[in-house]
């Protein structure tokens, strides 16, 4: 399965950087409006070819209960202000008004509709309706549907809204400031390595974008938050259907789990196999590295010994039994 996702992102990112970006059409025009969900198996398409999280959601889903399986992990990228993702989505954005800037004093209105157009298109139920054009900016939603892709965020995971927002006249105003990707996941594996955490609660009170949810869904699957801005949430619940299936669809049987009566399910044990897997395997390729899938490395990077195993496992005990006084995630 490793090698699978392994192989999977290595073409997604191979086909991402030959891509070419996507162009409106003159006159374009939909022939029928948008259904709400029209997104979605786009989305499960490429994942299937990618990641696997929607699979391993779906499997999970069809088990009624927790599975084996361990959770498909994610390799998150650093910020990339000049990568695929984050060039698409600020051509994206201005390409809802017709000038084609849209960092002006609406760049808060702009964002918002481009956030309630990715949940309509991806199914939220809390976004049943295709949301209203902002004023001055008929075709929008035609526009977004020539230029939006999910390839390139698929391809290079990485909260790209928090990113845009921080440095957005309303989030600067609003003081929003998201802590960096890479300090999400030190904390994150800090707290949440050495065990089998599917079942463990993680809570984010300030909850943002997603950032400290996204780096835990590598390990659990009970992802919470809540957030005082509603723009922010819906940042994150995109993360969610993008990334962590599991923050936007909760598995409905966890109750079970948690019952005091002698005949509750046990949580079942992680095994030295499943241990293995949940070790990430290779370095996500920057966007300007050609990621040459016949080469020894990616290769051997696909083979984890159990001599390697034990030495991470070693090391992330002994770091998190360190720091485990300083720093708590909730």
């Amino acid at each position: 399965m490793i090698a699978e996702i392994n192989q999977g992102v290595a073409r997604l990112i191979d086909y991402v950087r030959k891509d070419k970006p996507k162009k409106l059409r003159e006159g374009f025009a939909f022939k029928e409006p948008l259904s709400h969900g029209w997104m979605l198996p786009y989305l499960l398409g490429i994942d299937d070819l990618s990641w696997r999280r929607w699979a391993h959601w779906q499997k999970v889903m069809e088990a009624d209960a927790l599975i084996d399986d361990p959770i498909p992990q994610i390799s998150w990228t650093g910020e990339e202000r000049n990568g695929p993702g984050r060039k698409m989505l600020e051509k994206a954005l201005g390409s809802i008004t017709r000038c084609g800037d849209w960092a002006g004093w609406s760049s808060w209105t702009y964002f918002d509709y481009l956030l309630d157009w990715l949940l309509f298109g991806l199914g939220n139920e809390k976004q049943k309706e295709e949301p209203k054009v902002p004023g001055g900016c008929e075709g929008a939603s035609e526009r977004l549907y020539q230029i939006f892709n999910l390839e390139p965020l698929l391809a290079y995971p990485h909260d790209y809204f928090g990113d845009i927002l921080a440095e957005n006249n309303f989030g600067r105003h609003s003081g929003f400031f998201p802590t960096p990707m890479h300090l999400c996941q030190v904390m994150v594996e800090m707290q949440m390595t050495g065990e089998d955490m599917r079942t463990k609660t993680v809570c984010d009170p300030a909850l943002g974008t997603g950032r400290m949810l996204l780096a835990a869904s590598n390990f659990s699957y009970r992802l919470y938050g809540n957030d005082i801005n509603e723009t922010v949430i819906k940042a994150c619940l995109v993360n969610g259907y993008l990334y962590a299936p599991w923050l936007v669809r909760p598995f409905p049987f966890f109750q079970t789990y948690e019952s005091a009566e002698p005949e509750a399910k046990a949580v079942p044990q992680i095994t030295q196999k499943t241990e293995e897997l949940m070790i990430p395997q290779f370095e996500l390729p920057q966007a300007e590295t050609v990621f040459n899938l016949a080469s020894e490395e990616a290769q051997d990077g696909e083979k984890v010994t159990a001599e390697n195993t034990r030495r991470a496992k070693e090391k992330a005990e002994a770091k998190a039994k360190e720091e485990k006084e300083q720093l708590c995630l909730l």
